[in-house]
């Protein structure tokens, strides 16, 4: 089929050409050009996913979306294509990304420049620090926060156990969270060269009130997040709703069918 490998090819020569113009944009002492020119290389991704790639991807649940920042979104996450979406919709947003991602040429420097956030998905109490220092920057100039709180990419019906990171940025900062679920990875899996396409939808779910405790922040987190995404699959794959399987990718094991539980958590 024509449309994948043609918005493939769009897809990493435009985002080579913008990493490029990026790098030329570092220099600027504010992050505020190379932001909207985040958000404009994002739109025009959206726009070929749609139009090229034949990707359909609707966008339920705007409202829920914090009018203005400071705003915590925890987001299930099955691509890379996850963060283009999210970046499209909300100006300015701050992802919380694994620090290997600052060490790629030309990627790094303009993360940095951007004031994403940095994070060891290996987690502990050091890198919990470092967490809530990058944060609070965000936080400080109004943004909104992206986090995975998987830590890392899954493909549609599994789930990984979720790290506690977000609930110390919840209690913190003191702010709501919106959760954010997706069935993306139907048409555009963890890292695939093939994209598929078709519908599917992300979905901003309402916001989690704060003062829960930790357990109980934890287990609604991984329910509100885990449910809908698996009705999202659900609807748009046609099969019948199933539960996501427990795949511990970061330890290298698989627990097949276990329910959703309260999580075991580290950052």
């Amino acid at each position: 089929m024509i449309r994948s490998p043609a918005f493939n090819i769009f897809f990493y020569v435009f985002t080579l050409l913008t990493a490029v113009v990026g790098i030329v944009l570092v220099p600027i002492p504010t992050p505020v050009v190379l932001r909207t020119l985040l958000r404009w290389w994002a739109r025009a991704v959206v726009w070929a996913a749609h139009w090229i790639g034949g990707m359909k991807v609707e966008i339920r649940g705007r409202a829920n979306i914090p009018a203005r920042g400071p705003a915590l979104l925890a987001n299930k996450h099955h691509s890379e294509s996850d963060g283009i979406f999210l970046a499209a919709e909300i100006y300015g947003i701050a992802f919380v990304a694994m620090q290997e991602l600052f060490r790629y040429p030309l990627i790094g420097a303009i993360l940095y420049r951007l004031q994403m956030i940095r994070v060891d998905t290996c987690g502990g109490g050091r890198e919990r620090e470092n967490l809530a220092q990058f944060a609070k920057r965000a936080y400080d100039s109004g943004r909104h926060v992206a986090i995975y709180p998987e830590g890392n990419l899954m493909a549609p019906g599994e789930r990984e156990r979720y790290r506690s990171g977000i609930y110390y940025l919840y209690r913190d900062l003191n702010l709501p969270v919106t959760p954010v679920a997706t069935s993306l990875g139907l048409l555009w899996n963890r890292r695939d060269w093939r994209k598929k396409a078709g519908r599917c939808a992300i979905e901003f779910l309402p916001a989690i009130e704060t003062g829960l405790d930790k357990q109980t922040f934890m287990r609604r987190l991984e329910e509100t997040i885990e449910t809908a995404s698996d009705r999202l699959i659900a609807e748009f794959s046609g099969r019948p709703y199933t539960p996501a399987q427990l795949v511990l990718r970061s330890q290298g094991q698989t627990g097949i069918g276990q329910p959703v539980t309260a999580p075991r958590g580290a950052l």
